[in-house]
């Protein structure tokens, strides 16, 4: 309970009433108080709810995280990459005299911002673990500091630009699937995201990031073509320190490239935090040189930067920028000695210039990496087909940090401008083309359209020109389909399209918290299993994208599609021509639904492929005939699989040239002539026909081998243990040794009375199973008066005994899910082979729609799911866990007089052990070893004669690899045995649960190594047969009562 007179973020009540109109701007909290969040459970504790239904959003890019919960308006944090943010804890050296002042010293062999990058397109000679490092740090300091929630598995969605390199594609899942184990983690797109956040389906997208600038043109929310430049904030970063370091030292000679190579270049005069500083503050950009304003028919106007510009600097004393050149006080610490630097104001704005616009330069001496920005979107603009091009221009959205340099988004805007009203929207240049529009001559030759109609058809100003095919020739326009579609229009606003005009966003992170919170489907899903066993190879497919979901177009490349087609379009698509992760669950562990968060099966498929015989054999030593001819359908199935997955590469190959032949013939790689010059002979529309087949042909093949795949984990899951060597084959077990000494030494010869716990329960008014049938049927009892004491003496002492050694408390639940039950591979069998578990009835709605549940046979199986999609430290292990529960059998088959009373039951209470190890059967063996010493004690100190087996294989489970089962003498049982009946057991089952499971292991002593433990399990005390052996062997019957052991006596009120 909190203490009210505590501080307030100490209190519950603090939390929960925080003010829903808190700012919600990104950055360190100004108080110490739980951030409000939407919890969407009712639950009185919600958290296991909450972790399933909450999605962390997180944006990452080259120097920057964003974080947050779906449905939040923006990030709670925005966490930078800069070394200050990077230092370990313990790491003192800022304080240390004159740190400031060593900067040089740090940069020495490095770039001059490689500090402040995560990553970088070019990844040669870049530390992949090291960003990996950089991002666990980030992402627990987002978890700990800024969201403020546990490492409980949530779902992630990942906001990632979408040409990222795969290498560091990888990177980025590896480590946020090791290091917080989120189930799944959705891959959306940037500019798609960013464009939901503008609330329009077509824009362009111009992002001005730090190492370079990518427009992307994205048509009902999927990009559709993508340019980059160089030209970004880093090359301003550089400009500007040129422009610095000129005034600082007008002597020395600064080149092009502020890379360090080898002691080449000169010291840094300047820091790369205050060059960037002073970009963010002073930079601008200058206006473009025209005559007159550019003019917008309609629509919002561009905001104008200039006058903002302007009235920002009124407000810092500064003359008018416009009609004068004041100059500007920089101070500069970092330089030597310290200076204050004065520069005129329009020298600022050269950097953006030189950086953004390369003035003075011709473009045919640029690479197509290289452009100016306006270019870049003029060229963008210029390849799309015009009714996307006419949308797209007039939806144009800046984002990423370089786009927030005041004027900059006018400047880009006049530019275009500039050069559709000098090139039109003609992507042919050349001589001829000057020639042809400065020739009036071969002008008047063109067709002119009259003032009051269109051109007739075959009518041409050259009367030796050639006519056009009535059947090629543009449609005459319908005076009356005109009228029809413009009263359809009546009431409807028409798009805004047509001329150049800039749109806001709320960016990507926003965009993906709106789309997440909505639960619409993402394309690209990573399943956190199929990535950890399987890597790139098993998580990644290549995207197939028919023609009946492209566009609706009836430009170059276009396809035409049904209106109905359109509500299987989903949001987050990645580009055509990029890599697509998409994994899906190959298999299904049970056939009731599974809740987001239920473990995910890795079963070692390979081992089995490689030894099928080994499996085969294993098979029929413990009695699964039927699983025995498991190994050799997979191996069959694994062919299969294959060819059928060399079929779908051919038919993927095969449709990508189609949709590049259709899209742009010219794209073709010439160098397969043959195959290149059999697709160019087909017609357009033999081409979109063909692709639909494929389609088609694809589909069902990728069904099939879906199919295969959950097959082949079907049948191996279902395979048992592998038997260790030290099990005996065939039925008979090995006695390894006997506890305490037989009650009777002669009993063939002795005239003593033994009874059956059952007599001796009605004559002391312990058990009542009369009662039991009337209230729940045969199998039930009652346990009365000191028999129910005697229970929880049992209990007690059996916990006091495992606790002195060091095992941890547990209280488990009764209820499990189906599929956990199935995972532990608990499906005790009797005689009969019938089910042994109970499950519960759902209602008719809740059928197909929620898992099922059932009663837990043992508390092995709540323990074991305990751990269930969590990943344990090395330095944890063993955890070692000891827990009671009540536990719930059918125990249908077969009975006699031997199974009546205690020994056999439906309902009974249990001491259970449970232990994680390391994955090695020495470590594992020595848990075991300690759990039989265990039970050895506890029924040693019961007085009870007991004998120790070795089970054989065919009484081994489906999880156990080894089994040692305590079997005590129970009188009444002599004709059934001789008398023994089994007390405790004790089990190994190396790997096959945890696989189940999802519990992994972080061996750190190997490199962060991921594999799973071993566990072991064992069972302290059966509490109803040991129970009713104490009443048979404790049995007096002179004196017709029953002795107690003095280890009980303590919690029996001094029972003898």
């Amino acid at each position: 309970m909190s203490n009210p007179t505590g501080p307030a973020h100490r209190s519950v009540a603090s939390i929960r009433r925080q003010s829903i109109t808190q700012s919600a701007a990104p950055g360190p909290p100004g108080v110490p108080h739980t951030p409000l969040r939407n919890i969407v459970s009712s639950y009185g504790s919600p958290s296991t709810l909450r972790a399933e239904e909450e999605i962390v959003i997180v944006e990452l890019g080259s120097r920057y995280l964003r974080a947050g919960f779906a449905g939040d308006a923006v990030p709670k944090a925005v966490i930078d990459f800069g070394p200050e943010e990077q230092r370990r804890p313990g790491d003192y050296r800022r304080w240390d005299v004159g740190y400031e002042k060593k900067w040089r010293d740090r940069i020495q062999g490095k770039s001059w911002s490689e500090e402040h990058e995560l990553w970088r397109p070019d990844l040669r000679g870049l530390d992949l673990g090291f960003v990996g490092d950089k991002i666990e740090r980030a992402m627990r300091e987002v978890y700990a500091k800024y969201l403020l929630i546990d490492s409980r598995p949530r779902r992630m969605t990942l906001v990632l630009p979408s040409a990222l390199p795969l290498p560091l594609l990888t990177v980025v899942l590896d480590t946020l699937f090791t290091y917080f184990q989120p189930p799944t983690i959705s891959l959306l797109s940037a500019p798609v995201l960013t464009v939901v956040a503008a609330g329009v389906r077509a824009a362009l997208v111009v992002d001005i990031g730090w190492a370079e600038t990518t427009v992307t043109a994205v048509y009902e929310y999927r990009e559709i073509q993508s340019l980059r430049s160089i030209r970004a904030s880093k090359i301003l970063v550089q400009e500007m320190y040129k422009v610095l370091a000129e005034v600082l030292d007008p002597e020395r000679v600064h080149g092009d490239s502020l890379e360090t190579t080898g002691g080449v270049e000169p010291p840094y005069a300047l820091s790369f935090e205050e060059c960037e500083e002073t970009v963010a503050r002073l930079a601008w950009c200058q206006p473009a040189q025209k005559k007159k304003p550019r003019e917008v028919s309609k629509g919002l106007t561009p905001v104008k930067e200039e006058a903002e510009f302007r009235s920002s600097f009124r407000s810092m004393n500064l003359d008018d920028p416009v009609d004068t050149d004041p100059m500007i006080s920089v101070p500069v610490n970092s330089s030597t000695p310290p200076r204050t630097l004065h520069i005129p104001f329009s020298k600022v704005a050269a950097p953006c210039e030189t950086a953004l616009f390369a003035p003075g330069r011709s473009y045919r001496d640029l690479d197509d990496e290289e452009l100016p920005l306006h270019e870049l979107v003029y060229r963008s603009l210029l390849r799309l087909p015009l009714d996307i091009r006419t949308l797209c221009m007039s939806r144009i959205i800046f984002v990423g940090g370089g786009s927030n340099t005041p004027g900059l988004k006018a400047r880009i805007l006049d530019e275009v401008q500039a050069i559709v009203e000098t090139k039109e929207w003609n992507g042919v240049t050349g001589k001829a083309v000057e020639q042809f529009h400065n020739n009036p001559i071969l002008q008047s030759n063109r067709p002119k359209q009259a003032a009051g109609g269109p051109i007739e058809i075959g009518r041409s100003s050259d009367a030796n020109a050639p006519k056009v095919l009535a059947g090629l020739a543009e449609q005459e326009p319908d005076p009356i389909g005109d009228l029809l579609k413009r009263e359809a229009r009546k009431g409807i606003p028409s798009a805004e399209q047509g001329y150049l005009r800039a749109v806001e966003s709320l960016g990507a992170w926003s965009g993906a918290s709106l789309v997440s919170q909505l639960k619409a489907p993402s394309v690209s899903i990573i399943d956190r299993e199929q990535w950890l066993q399987h890597g790139v190879a098993g998580a990644s497919r290549s995207a197939e994208v028919s023609a009946a979901t492209q566009r609706q177009s009836m430009g170059p490349g276009a396809f035409k599609a049904g209106a109905s087609e359109r509500s299987s379009w989903t949001l987050g698509l990645w580009a055509l021509e990029r890599r697509l992760y998409h994994v899906t669950a190959r298999f299904q562990q049970s056939e009731v639904p599974r809740p987001s968060i239920a473990p995910k099966i890795t079963v070692d498929v390979k081992d089995i492929r490689q030894r099928p015989q080994v499996y085969e054999k294993n098979c029929l030593e413990r009695n699964y005939k039927d699983q025995a001819a498991y190994p050799a359908r997979i191996n069959a199935l694994h062919e299969e699989w294959q060819a059928q997955q060399h079929a779908a590469r051919e038919l993927r190959e095969r449709n990508n040239k189609l949709k590049l032949l259709i899209a742009n013939p010219t794209a073709l790689n010439t160098s397969e002539r043959k195959e290149v010059q059999e697709l160019k002979k087909l017609s357009r529309e033999k081409a979109i026909e063909e692709a639909r087949s494929l389609k088609d042909k694809l589909s069902a093949v990728e069904s099939k081998e879906d199919f295969l795949s959950s097959e082949i984990n079907s049948l191996a899951a279902s395979i048992p243990n592998l038997t260790s060597d030290e099990t005996p084959r065939g039925t008979i077990p090995r006695i390894v040794g006997y506890i305490n000494d037989h009650p009777e030494p002669h009993p063939s010869s002795s005239d003593r009375v033994w009874r059956s716990h059952i007599h001796i329960g009605s004559e002391l008014s312990l058990l009542d199973f009369q009662g039991a049938a009337t209230t729940s049927g045969w199998g039930w009892y009652y346990l009365l008066n000191e028999a129910a004491q005697l229970e929880q003496a049992l209990i007690q002492y059996s916990l006091s005994v495992a606790k002195a050694r060091g095992w941890g408390l547990v209280s488990p639940p009764s209820m499990v899910y189906t599929h956990i039950a199935n995972a532990c591979g608990f499906q005790p069998r009797d005689q009969n082979g019938e089910q042994q578990i109970y499950n519960i009835q759902q209602n008719a709605e809740d059928v197909g729609r929620k898992p099922e549940l059932s009663l837990a046979a043992t508390a092995e199986i709540p323990i074991a799911g305990m751990k269930a999609n969590t990943t344990l430290e090395e330095e944890d292990l063993p955890m070692k866990r000891i827990g009671v529960s009540r536990c719930y059998r059918a125990e249908a088959g077969a009975r006699g007089v031997d199974t009546k009373g205690l020994y056999r039951v439906h309902e009974f209470t249990k001491v259970e052990m449970f232990a994680w190890t390391l994955p090695s059967m020495a470590a594992s063996s020595e848990v075991f070893d300690e759990m039989v010493d265990i039970q050895t004690t506890i029924l040693k100190s019961l007085g009870l004669h007991c004998r120790i087996l070795e089970m054989p294989s065919t009484d081994l489970g489906a999880s156990a690899t080894r089994k040692r089962d305590i079997e005590a003498f129970f009188p009444s049982r002599r004709m059934k045995d001789d008398g023994w009946g089994e007390v405790t057991s004790a089990s190994i089952c190396t790997d096959y649960q945890s696989r189940r499971l999802a519990t992994r292991l972080n061996l750190r002593s190997q490199g962060s190594k991921l594999v799973f433990p071993y566990t072991v399990n064992g069972t302290a005390l059966a509490v109803p047969r040991v129970l009713a052996a104490i009443l048979e062997s404790g049995w007096d019957e002179e004196r017709l009562e029953v002795r107690i052991p003095k280890v009980l006596q303590p919690w029996m009120d001094v029972l003898s």
